[in-house]
């Protein structure tokens, strides 16, 4: 740790080496230039955007109580493989691609909220006429109802089946007329019989077992196959009583994102208008300038590395931008709090902007890495051990600071010093004073040979 400090006490010449510190950012976007040029071709889009932006259609899965922190994720895979299966008419599946699934409510309301894109080719009233209530009906049988085990003895002419919780008679009663039409169904199979019973008794032939969360059923002939085993659970599944349905969510319509893009960048720009004249008021204009350019750096890196990785781009990660642009301008005005100090000093009129600009990072360099990592070991924390959503959140999150903490010390910094140096080149041509806009605070010729 104290070589650490000795080395920090160093003048490291940050603003001298700009150039190679403003190849690094260029260097990341041309990449992600790249990529994305590479998932367009591949991927048919060049971001990966989610419903927020392109629109799409959400359905609520109602679970109640049943849902919890270490079923959530079983859940999530069970809807997505009930929706895999969800086919037109003729049998072909729509391949409807899952945007994310979000966790709302607690307790009787707990829910979880899916949201989903468009099928290619079909079109919004077929998509709410066909496709929405097929997704609805699907995750109804698939995920909101018990699928018993089952378990055929040849030798004792029974099948059990074992369910998860004990059942009342309202079940039995629903789950015996479910399967007296199921072996209808079989049965009129003209390759082979699915099910006979003793005397034709479909109902008699249905007994509870010792164990209450067991149904056994007394047979006569059985087709044993696959096909007639899948009837039988899929006719004996089970309400889940502790389950509401899936109810069709509200569409996110093309409008609804192209406003949201819209209120996004307005946002951005007021933000960075207000940061400008503040800072310009509070310290100077080349300050504020700087400021709001570093900032954009911030975002331009967020973008690339989101677009590098092909991570979703949704409102998730606007929230994340903004929070961001707030986080890093605190790290440059301490940084530009030292500069203003420095320049009061009366050792500022034999030095230059670059070596006022080196000193005040110098003195600040510390502080600003010491508030990243602690920042940084929150957001790590959250993005190991948070749910889908809040990874979401987490990794521009931690994008951003990185970002940030290169911004406030490499780029702020050394395009201050540039904005000093072209001030006073200005003033000069016109001749004006120098004070406080040159690239020297004084007017030393010898400072200006040190520049």
């Amino acid at each position: 740790m104290k070589r650490l400090d000795n080395l920090l006490e160093k003048d490291l010449h940050i603003v001298e080496k700009r150039k190679t510190f403003f190849i690094i950012p260029i260097a990341i976007v041309a990449v992600a230039v790249i990529m994305m040029i590479i998932f367009n071709f591949t991927l048919g889009s060049a971001l990966n955007l989610g419903t927020d932006f392109t629109g799409g259609y959400s359905i609520d899965v109602n679970l109640g109580e049943k849902l919890t922190t270490s079923n959530y994720d079983d859940y999530c895979d069970q809807i997505k493989k009930a929706i895999a299966t969800v086919t037109d008419e003729n049998g072909k599946s729509y391949n409807i691609d899952i945007d994310r699934f979000q966790r709302q409510g607690s307790g009787r309301s707990a829910s979880i909220h899916v949201k989903y894109f468009a099928v290619d080719g079909v079109s919004n009233d077929a998509m709410r006429e066909l496709v929405n209530p097929a997704i609805e009906q699907k995750i109804n049988d698939e995920v909101l109802k018990i699928i018993p085990k089952i378990a055929v003895d040849s030798d004792k002419k029974t099948i059990t089946l074992t369910y998860q919780e004990t059942l009342v008679d309202a079940d039995v009663e629903e789950m015996v007329e479910q399967f007296i039409a199921a072996v209808g169904d079989l049965n009129s199979n003209e390759v082979a019989a699915g099910l006979s019973f003793e005397n034709n008794d479909i109902e008699g032939a249905i007994e509870r077992g010792e164990d209450s969360k067991q149904l056994i059923i007394t047979y006569k002939t059985i087709n044993n196959s696959k096909s007639v085993r899948n009837a039988i659970v899929n006719a004996m599944k089970k309400t889940d009583v502790f389950a509401s349905r899936a109810t069709e969510g509200a569409l996110v319509s093309a409008t609804v994102s192209t406003e949201l893009i819209f209120n996004a960048i307005l946002a951005v720009s007021l933000a960075l208008i207000f940061m400008l004249c503040y800072i310009g008021l509070r310290f100077q204009l080349s300050s504020g300038l700087a400021c709001i350019i570093a900032l954009f750096h911030d975002v331009v890196m967020m973008f690339a590395f989101m677009a590098i990785c092909h991570i979703e781009i949704n409102s998730t990660f606007i929230a994340a931008l903004i929070t961001i642009l707030g986080y890093s301008i605190n790290n440059s005005i301490i940084v530009f709090d030292r500069v203003r100090e420095n320049t009061k000093s009366v050792y500022a009129k034999n030095m230059s902007a670059e070596q006022i600009a080196n000193k005040s990072i110098r003195e600040t360099l510390m502080r600003s890495i010491n508030t990243t990592i602690t920042t940084l070991i929150m957001i790590l924390m959250v993005a190991i051990i948070g749910v889908a959503d809040i990874r979401i959140f987490a990794f521009p999150i931690i994008i951003g600071l990185l970002s940030g903490t290169f911004s406030s010390i490499c780029i702020a910094p050394s395009f201050w010093a540039i904005f000093q140096r072209f001030g006073k080149k200005s003033n000069k041509k016109y001749g004006l004073s120098p004070k406080n806009s040159g690239g020297k605070i004084g007017d030393s010729e010898k400072s200006e040979a040190q520049a």
